[in-house]
């Protein structure tokens, strides 16, 4: 038998949207690499991470948990180091430009996108159907609005137009009131009756692995679907949090000028 973790697939749909998006990021910055690019080459290799290794494998047949280990990468992690991949100067920058101008609309819209996709996904009959053998074309749906929710969501925070960005105590508010719902979301999914993501009770064990995660590696469906719970819950607290963090440290240490009649004041 085949080692679990030699599972790695670049179906036709995943290389296309790789490749794609890559060919627009060097386009965008007229094929000349930036500081910044590492940033978004991370966020790639994050996105074939999700997509198309093993924890692919395991998320799509076997494990709750490690499909929510997914999810999280994708919305929270991979998402924003390709937003933080973009430098100031680039070809798409008066569409980026007109696209922020209206800041309370747009930082609105950003973060019920981000928080309404990933709750949408875990509704339990989309979700099981999403990830069943006959839900194939909406696994690619799933991931691929992940990572477009992920950009949405994190644009008014970390965007390259400092002057397009919340005010850092409206980020920390934007960022906080998202780590609540990803709590309530979290505890939903820990707390539920074991069976209501049944496509991790039923499984076909097409691949021959059932009896190595429930017997050797010793994950029972009860705790796959806690590990879950959990995962939505903790490490996405904690991604929010360090962001809210970061950006009051942030905020604290930068020296600011404001211009008075009469004076300048510098506010340490």
């Amino acid at each position: 038998m085949r080692s679990i973790f030699s599972y790695w697939h670049f179906g036709f749909i995943t290389s296309v949207f790789l490749i794609g998006l890559c060919l627009i990021y060097l386009y965008g910055i007229n094929f000349k690499l930036k500081k910044q690019s590492l940033y978004f080459f991370a966020g790639i290799l994050l996105i074939i991470l999700c997509v198309a290794s093993p924890l692919h494998f395991l998320a799509e047949n076997y494990l709750f948990s490690a499909h929510m280990v997914s999810h999280v990468l994708l919305l929270l992690i991979a998402a924003p180091l390709l937003v933080a991949g973009i430098p100031k100067e680039n070809r798409f920058k008066k569409y980026f430009l007109s696209l922020s101008s209206n800041k309370i609309k747009i930082f609105v819209l950003c973060w019920f996108t981000g928080v309404s996709v990933m709750w949408f996904w875990h509704i339990p009959s989309i979700f099981n159907h999403a990830t069943s053998m006959h839900g194939m074309g909406l696994m690619y749906l799933q991931w691929l609005s992940l990572v477009v929710a992920g950009i949405i969501f994190c644009w008014p925070v970390i965007n390259p137009y400092r002057e397009y960005r919340i005010p850092p105590l409206s980020a920390v508010l934007y960022l906080s009131t998202a780590c609540m719902f990803c709590t309530i979301l979290g505890l939903m999914i820990t707390f539920a009756p074991l069976g209501i993501y049944s496509h991790y009770i039923n499984i076909a064990d097409t691949y021959g692995y059932l009896h190595l995660i429930r017997d050797q590696w010793k994950i029972s469906a009860g705790a796959d679907q806690q590990a879950a719970g959990l995962i939505m819950w903790v490490p996405c607290c904690f991604i929010y949090l360090t962001a809210s963090m970061a950006i009051l440290i942030n905020w604290f240490d930068k020296k600011e000028v404001y211009e008075v009649p009469g004076a300048t004041v510098i506010n340490n």
